[in-house]
């Protein structure tokens, strides 16, 4: 028992230190110089900036995630297009509907072009020149170039911030060692100006120039892992913008073909009213 109450106050020992510590840190910033107090200046705001790209794609890359989810979920050949939009398209304004509106308004606009073009090639051309024009330009060949440009074109908006990011990891610490270094040169100045090279005189300012370094550092080493965190999001969202072009491309192209069989039984009704 008497063991024990001797070493309560050792305990109290670190918790004590680390407080006293805190506030020796905070006297440090508030007496340091006025380069030293910019650097942490620009230190700060990095690092809020850090925190408001890795928040924001975070979320980003989870919307993307559950729209992409969403649309896998109902993208079946036999599901009217009409359908797909409404339950997985409509509700969302991000890279998922648009890519697929992409690829919804070229098939339509092709099947708009398609009867009037036949009719045209029919009057003017040989049926051999109407197949060489098929071949040479078909809506899947288009769709499929217009599904890649999308996907390419999401995949680079929801990259971007991350290079910001990675220079923030790259450049904090140098930023800090900027400031310690002129800390410490301002130190040695002071020291061959007084002719005092004592320890109690040497410390203060050593401390001071070492704070810019912490504060580098502390804002580098959380914004590599945010950093990494999401690369390795974005390297899956990658592969799903792949997978998802594949399959709207493959879903595009039995619409089309269902829609065209469609378009040119009212496009012979027509003529044979015509007649």
């Amino acid at each position: 028992m008497v063991h024990s109450l001797l070493l309560l106050p050792l305990l109290d020992l670190p918790a004590l230190n680390l407080v006293w510590m805190e506030q020796g840190v905070l006297s440090l910033v508030l007496q340091s110089g006025t380069f030293a107090k910019a650097i942490l200046i620009i230190l700060v705001a990095l690092s809020v900036i850090a925190w408001a790209i890795t928040f924001n794609k975070y979320w980003q890359f989870r919307a993307f995630r559950r729209d992409y989810i969403g649309l896998m979920d109902i993208l079946r050949p036999n599901v009217d297009v009409q359908t797909i939009y409404a339950n997985a398209v409509k509700k969302s304004k991000g890279p998922i509907s648009r890519i697929f509106e992409e690829g919804y308004l070229t098939f339509s606009e092709a099947l708009q072009y398609e009867p009037s073009h036949r009719m045209r090639t029919e009057a003017m051309s040989s049926p051999r020149a109407v197949s060489n024009d098929r071949s040479n330009h078909t809506p899947e060949s288009e769709v499929k170039q217009r599904l890649e440009a999308a996907t390419s074109s999401e995949c680079s908006n929801l990259e971007s911030g991350l290079s910001f990011l990675a220079s923030i990891t790259t450049v904090s610490p140098f930023i800090g060692l900027l400031g310690t270094v002129w800390g410490v040169m301002g130190a040695f100045l002071g020291i061959s100006q007084s002719g005092n090279a004592d320890l109690s005189v040497v410390a203060p300012g050593i401390a001071e120039a070492l704070i810019t370094t912490v504060a580098g550092l502390a804002v580098a080493i959380p914004a590599v892992f945010c950093h990494n965190f999401l690369t390795g999001r974005l390297r899956l969202i990658e592969d799903d913008l792949e997978r998802l072009a594949t399959e709207l491309n493959i879903y595009f192209s039995n619409y089309w073909y269902r829609e065209k069989s469609k378009a040119e039984n009212r496009f012979e009704h027509q003529r044979d009213a015509a007649r």
